[in-house]
Order: structure tokens, then sequence, then C-alpha cells
């Protein structure tokens, strides 16, 4: 059945015995990037090719549907899951292939969405489950495919829902978002001279949203770059309240990779910085391993004349993935912040033991200080000043609190002899 002629078909409010098929949405995930690179006649070239090989792929066991460039809504004729399966891999399969056109080879990668539909669903909503389990299957790695479940839809709508609530938030001057403040032990100084602030949302209808939630969606939808700006600002100006209180503390704040990525990056924080009147020694920028490996030259000349003007910048989340000597060697830092997930076995696993002292001992020769997050135990604490940590972070320390309470905190910690 040609494609073309069938366009609209599967968009009719109506199709006889839909019970009798599995439905397969196929999105091409790099049709963006095709038309971009090798343009759009080849591209549409491309696509008459690939819904054509797309039919002969299917044929006789089910009907394909043109839907929109580079998506398919596939017919399969319902038959045991694992026959189905197979099937729908072996399509996954031929699409994620290199297709030659004219001179050109162009590689494509498609992601599925499955739904088996019942009797009484309108097309209109057995496409949309098909289409969600597509997306979700996509966000967890292009190239796969995915069946529709009712945990999957009520992902989407909790998502959707706080893309429209975060946005509200931003729109009512940040309502319900807040700032907290994790105390942070200078080793050598044997004091509390610093802190890493914290954003946090408490949504009236909804409560308290995890950050673990809420930022990968400000990212994704890109709502970060506003609250990125608006927690800095929002620090400067504590910063300034505390300065007055005679507390100097210098403060940590984590920057999205968006908010570095910026061409204005640079001026946007100096010129945030300069209008709050703050010393540039009071301020941290923290960066994760992943997100400085991926900064041009420019950024990079950025950070470093950041460093040169007095603020620190921190390599976070450091071992958390593929931790590389690049990242050391080469990168605008001050300082190596240590990820959780090597410190919660410090204290019982002699190889992580040997792993910290010797990433504490390179670090320390580059020029940098060391800092450990996700410090909860005293038997931790002391394998870190062992090892000759500079700084640490975390439960063991102290919670997380509010602007007040680490004013109360600090003075309490200082005046106590041997507090920690």
């Amino acid at each position: 059945m040609d494609i073309k002629s069938v366009q609209e078909g599967v968009k009719s409010p109506f199709i006889e015995n839909i019970e009798e098929y599995v439905v397969v949405f196929l999105d091409i995930d790099n049709i963006r990037y095709i038309n971009d690179t090798f343009g759009h006649s080849i591209g549409d070239k491309f696509l008459s090719m690939f819904g054509n090989r797309l039919s002969q792929i299917v044929g006789e066991e089910g009907i394909v549907f043109k839907y929109n460039d580079g998506e398919y809504v596939i017919l399969l004729h319902k038959n045991e899951k694992e026959l189905i399966d197979k099937k729908i891999q072996f399509i996954l399969n031929e699409s994620n292939k290199v297709f030659k056109e004219e001179d050109y080879e162009i590689l494509s990668t498609a992601s599925i969405g499955v739904y088996t539909p019942n009797s009484n669903d309108k097309i209109d909503d057995i496409i949309k489950k098909a289409y969600i389990a597509m997306y979700q299957g996509k966000t967890e790695g292009k190239g796969n495919y995915k069946h529709f479940t009712n945990s999957i839809e009520e992902k989407i709508k909790r998502k959707t829902l706080l893309t429209k609530e975060l946005t509200k938030s931003i729109e009512r001057n940040y309502e319900g978002l807040y700032l907290i403040y994790q105390p942070i032990y200078n080793v050598v100084e044997k004091k509390i001279d610093e802190a890493e602030a914290l954003m946090r949302w408490k949504n009236q209808e909804l409560g308290e949203i995890s950050p673990a939630e809420f930022i990968p969606i400000a990212e994704e939808m890109g709502l970060i770059r506003k609250l990125g700006y608006w927690l800095i600002k929002k620090v400067l100006r504590q910063i300034k309240e505390w300065n007055k209180e005679g507390l100097n503390l210098k403060i940590a704040i984590n920057i999205s990779p968006q908010q570095v990525a910026e061409k204005d990056f640079l001026k946007k924080i100096k010129e945030t910085i300069h209008e709050e009147d703050i010393d540039f020694r009071q301020i941290k920028l923290e960066i994760t391993e992943t997100q400085i490996l991926k900064l041009d030259e420019q950024r990079f000349k950025d950070l470093t004349e950041l460093i040169n003007l007095g603020v620190d910048i921190a390599l976070d989340d450091f071992g958390e993935g593929y931790s590389s000597i690049k990242s050391l060697v080469f990168s605008p830092i001050t300082e190596v912040k240590i990820d959780k997930i090597f410190i919660d076995s410090i204290h019982q696993d002699e190889k992580i033991q040997k792993l910290i002292s010797s990433i504490i001992y390179t670090v320390h020769g580059l020029g940098y200080k060391v800092i450990a997050e996700g410090v909860e135990y005293k038997e931790q604490f002391d394998k870190l000043l062992e090892y000759g940590c500079d700084k640490i972070q975390g439960y063991y320390i102290e919670r997380p609190i509010d602007e007040k309470k680490i004013v109360e905190f600090i003075k309490g910690f200082h005046n106590t002899p041997y507090a920690i």
C-alpha cells in the first residue's frame, strides 16, 4: 500500500477492528540533523526512501501510515507478544542503518512506542499513547522501543503539570522557590567559612517538590537560565545581609550547562556581582565534570577570567561518571569535589580508600583543593582527615538549613571547643 495515499487515514476518527492490531509509533531521531546537514531536498528524498523501505519491512503483516515528516504509525496484526516484539525489533534494526542517497551516506536512527488498543479506544488516544511510549523511550536513550504503560502516562502527566506550575512560579516572581544552605567545614582552619546554596520549591498545590525532579524539567524546557540567575542574585543579596551581620561566608552556587554555554555568561556574572557590590572571593561556582569537558575555548577563557577576579571554580561530582585526567589538567578550576558515591564506602572499602588517597594526592599536586561531599559518619570524616582532604560537607557536619539557622549554627559551632 502506498504510504502517501493513506497519509490522512490514520487521523480519521475511526478505523474498523482496531483491536485486531498493535499500534506502533516510529519517530526518526535525527531527521532535523539530516535536513540541516544535507539540505531539505536530500532530506525529502531520504524520507521517501525510508517510507518505502518501511512498507517493505512491514509487508503483509501490517499497514504503514505517514503521520508527519519523520513520523510513522504502523498497525501490526495482533499476535503473540513475543512475535510482535520480534517484529518490532526487526523494524527498529532495519531503521537504524545507513541509507545511500545520491552521493551521500545518511545514518538513520529511530525510536518506537507501542500500544495495544481496546475496541472502545479512540484513534487519537491510541496514537497519543503510542507516542507517549516512544517519547519516554527516547528520553531513556534513542534507538530503542518501549511499550505503553499506565505508569509512563502518569510520568508524562506529572511532568506536564510540573512544567506548567514551574512556569507560573517564575511568572509570579519565583513564587514558592527558596534557598537553603549546607555548611562546609574547612579542615585547615577548623571552622565553617563556606556553604553551598541549594534551590528548593514548595508549590501551593503539590507541596515540596524534589530538585531531582524539577531541575531536569527546568533544563529540558529552557527554564533553567531564569532559575539560575534568580539563584545567583538571591545568593548575592543574602551574602550582603550576612556581611552586615559580620558573617563572612563564601557561597557555592551550582551552574547549569545552559548558563555556562551562553555567550554573555561572563558579562552577566560580572555585572550581577558588581551590582550587588559583593567581593568576587565570596563566590564559588560549581560545574560538573561532564559539563566542563563540553565547554569550548572561549568558555574556558571566561572561567579563567573569573578565577583571576577571585571566584573559585569547583569541578563538581568528580568520579560520578567517566572521570578524565584531562578534566583535572586542562580545566580552569581551583577545587575538585569528590562525589558522594566514593565517600559512602571510604570507611569500609580498601580499594576506595586507596583511590581517594590517590585522588587527593594528585589534586594537591596540581595545585587545587579537595572537598568531599556526602560525609555522614565520623569514620568517613576521620579517613578524609587522614588523607589530607581540605574541606568536608555532609550530614556529619550539618544538614542544609535556612539563612537564619546557618548563622546560629556557625556561631554555636565556633563557640564550642572541639565541635567536630
